[in-house]
């Protein structure tokens, strides 16, 4: 687990009173309040049942399973199956705890021992969920009984925690959720075609030849909208702030998570950082875990909990918001 931040904060918080949402007196939050859609998304999750993290009644509905040999916790529904919840919740900013660059949720320093980004390295995104801003009674609710569950499943690891004397690291006021690892090594079917080089016209003058040259050496191409396909994999330099000593990447490449825009497209990752800025309303897809790691970060070096959610996909639900995304 050396690739998760020792910033990287827990998923599941309390009932501590919620932050509040954006001081803006912007039209478009207050039009998702009275054109119902709050109230819509509230009753659709609702209707989901155990499906939804709201509705979840921990340890009636969901148990907590075991690795033996890792002795780290996933949740599991009732017959032991993999059990994936629907979480909804407002993009917050960086400051509220948003790890959105290339480098991600990776910490390169353990102890005095810097350690670079390689092909093994499990890289996310961290995603930070307010109380949707102008929310109706019902969506309020709504998150608030996500915060409930999270409250359920946190305050059991957090009393066997205090009794072995570990550290359980917990946000009391946001839902928190990483991305699917955003680098991986491709398959021989699903490798990155090399591109091919054109020869040039016996007649070509050689400023054209020159001119050439640049755009193919000089700037980025970005892969067509016909080769933006799930799971698909792309250069990792095609993201802005990727390069230099953080990374020692050989042969994995840019995944093409499961993050779609209003209207259901995929989002590519190059386009990720200006997509899940504040303000933006969503509707993730996740599974919950708790992880033990050491505690490298402090003299005692005890032993820490995390419990993230992954997030198997994210939808927008609203994407418009006067907010701007902070590119790293």
């Amino acid at each position: 687990m050396s690739s998760f931040d020792a910033a990287s904060p827990n998923f599941l918080g309390s009932t501590a009173p919620l932050p509040a949402g954006p001081n803006l007196s912007s039209p478009i939050y207050a039009a998702r309040k009275e054109s119902g859609l709050y109230d819509s998304i509230a009753d659709q999750l609702l209707a989901m049942g155990p499906n939804a993290l709201a509705n979840l009644d921990y340890p009636i509905t969901i148990k907590r399973q075991i690795e033996e040999w890792s002795k780290n916790h996933r949740y599991v529904d009732l017959q032991g199956k993999d059990h994936r919840v629907a979480v909804v919740g407002e993009i917050l900013g960086p400051a509220a705890g948003t790890v959105v660059r290339a480098h991600g949720n990776y910490y390169t320093h353990h102890g005095d021992k810097f350690k670079p980004i390689d092909d093994k390295s499990k890289i996310k995104d961290v995603i930070a969920l307010g109380i949707p801003t102008s929310a109706s009674t019902k969506m309020h609710n709504t998150f608030l009984n996500q915060i409930i569950v999270g409250s359920q499943i946190t305050s059991e690891n957090a009393r066997e925690d205090a009794r072995a004397g570990k550290v359980c690291s917990e946000n009391h006021q946001i839902l928190f959720i990483n991305t699917l690892p955003k680098y991986g090594i491709p398959s021989a079917a699903g490798a990155p075609k090399a591109r091919s080089i054109a020869k040039h016209r016996l007649d070509e003058a050689d400023e054209d030849v020159a001119a050439k040259v640049v755009a193919d050496d000089g700037a980025k191409e970005f892969p067509g909208p016909s080769e933006i396909k799930l799971g698909a994999h792309y250069e990792p330099s095609l993201l802005c702030d990727y390069g230099g000593s953080y990374f020692n990447h050989v042969k994995a490449k840019l995944v093409q998570l499961n993050i779609r825009d209003i209207n259901k497209e995929l989002i590519p990752p190059w386009k990720i950082y200006q997509e899940l800025k504040p303000g933006t309303l969503v509707l993730a897809l996740c599974s919950l875990h708790c992880f033990n790691m050491p505690d490298t970060f402090g003299k005692g070096a005890r032993e820490r909990k995390a419990c993230p959610a992954h997030s198997h996909s994210i939808s927008f639900s609203h994407s418009r918001t006067d907010l701007s995304a902070e590119r790293p």
